[in-house]
């Protein structure tokens, strides 16, 4: 089945809403205990969307990269990042296809993205994110689990992937309508990335609505 994720995306770029501002606290983290802060450190938010991590990384004196699928989401990060003074080298690919070579980055974000990718484009994307870090170079992951509420909702067309259908425009999937999503398993995230030196595997579930409900996400840290 083939999906237009590109149009998609451009579409919920070109609204404000869907632009959030602040990092999340996890990705913070993961740059602050990571990378000295002094201009040397290269780190690639791949999926940057509109920004917010590369802005993060760019005002903490990071050497911020940004690559997106979406045109707008780009060129929005483009005119944030000018409006504060700040820069980054941002291009416009999908996570399959990384344009930097080899050993290039000493860390690369990938926060909330391979799960709207098929299982192949998640297979090479692996392979693409290993490519481009350095050795001992780190990566910090997050992609959605098999106990998200979202999960065996719509068409599956795939393996634990499906076609996005909800009803409840309340719900924060409403939003995700028509996109295809990939819902991952502990032991396939194991398999995945079983080529790097080190994996960390936890757990992020957030509950709605008194328990009726709730966000789940494999957070993945890796050493090449």
């Amino acid at each position: 089945m083939k999906i237009n994720m590109k149009s998609l995306w451009e579409n919920l770029h070109k609204q404000s809403r869907f632009r959030p501002k602040y990092p999340c606290e996890k990705v913070v983290q993961f740059v602050f205990k990571n990378f000295k802060r002094d201009g040397s450190a290269k780190v690639l938010d791949l999926g940057c969307g509109t920004g917010r991590h590369v802005y993060f990384m760019a005002s903490e004196n990071i050497d911020a990269y940004g690559t997106d699928i979406s045109k707008d989401g780009i060129e929005y990060t483009t005119q944030m990042l000018g409006n504060h003074g700040l820069k980054a080298d941002l291009k416009v690919s999908t996570v399959d296809k990384i344009p930097y070579e080899n050993e290039y980055f000493d860390g690369l974000i990938c926060y909330g993205v391979l799960y709207y990718c098929s299982k192949e484009e998640i297979e090479v994307a692996v392979k693409e994110i290993k490519r481009v870090l350095k050795p001992t170079g780190k990566a910090f992951i997050i992609v959605r689990s098999v106990k998200d509420y979202r999960f065996g909702k719509g068409e599956e067309f795939e393996k634990n992937t499906f076609l996005i259908k909800e009803t409840d425009e309340n719900k924060a999937a409403f939003n995700e309508n028509g996109m295809k999503m990939h819902f991952f398993t502990y032991e396939e995230v194991q398999q995945l990335f079983k080529d790097f030196s080190e994996i960390n595997i936890d757990e992020i579930i957030e509950t709605h609505e008194n328990g009726k409900y709730a966000d789940c996400n494999y957070v993945i840290n890796l050493v090449k």
